[in-house]
């Protein structure tokens, strides 16, 4: 049992992944560097350092800066310097970046549809709770060679 559900877990995140990587391709977005999720980030707000939006999203700052790089690039961000600190820039939303923005987070609300599709309330929040418990052992546990 605990092998098919390791393999199903295995599964389902694949097929999310290739969803989402279709979809990026296909709005023009590349897969894997988290162009989208810097996008949604900076759709939140007016402007931001290239510091906090590596934290929000998750990235290194070589990563961060490269990526910027590429949506500067495509016209979808722009950097300002930053009055407060010379050697920082605030990064901000093109017009452009807000429709690409906009858009991201409708491909991933379909993506949303189409993964819970069929669950009620009941069932989402009892799969919410054992996926939490699975959450929680990972992070509590260190992995120990037996």
């Amino acid at each position: 049992m605990k092998q098919r559900l390791r393999r199903l877990l295995f599964e389902i995140e694949q097929l999310k992944r290739n969803k989402v990587q279709d979809f990026l391709l296909s709005i023009g977005l590349t897969p894997g560097q988290g162009q989208a999720r810097i996008l949604v980030s900076l759709a939140s707000s007016e402007h931001v350092s290239q510091r906090k939006l590596a934290d929000e999203c998750m990235l290194d700052v070589t990563t961060m800066s490269r990526t910027l790089d590429r949506l500067e690039k495509k016209g979808l961000i722009e950097r300002k310097r930053d009055p407060g600190c010379r050697r920082a820039y605030q990064i901000s939303l093109t017009d452009a970046g807000r429709m690409k923005a906009e858009e991201v987070k409708e491909g991933f609300a379909r993506l949303e549809e189409m993964l819970f599709d069929g669950f009620g309330q009941t069932e989402m929040r009892e799969l919410s709770v054992k996926l939490e418990k699975i959450k929680d052992n990972l992070e509590g546990k260190m992995y120990e060679k037996q």
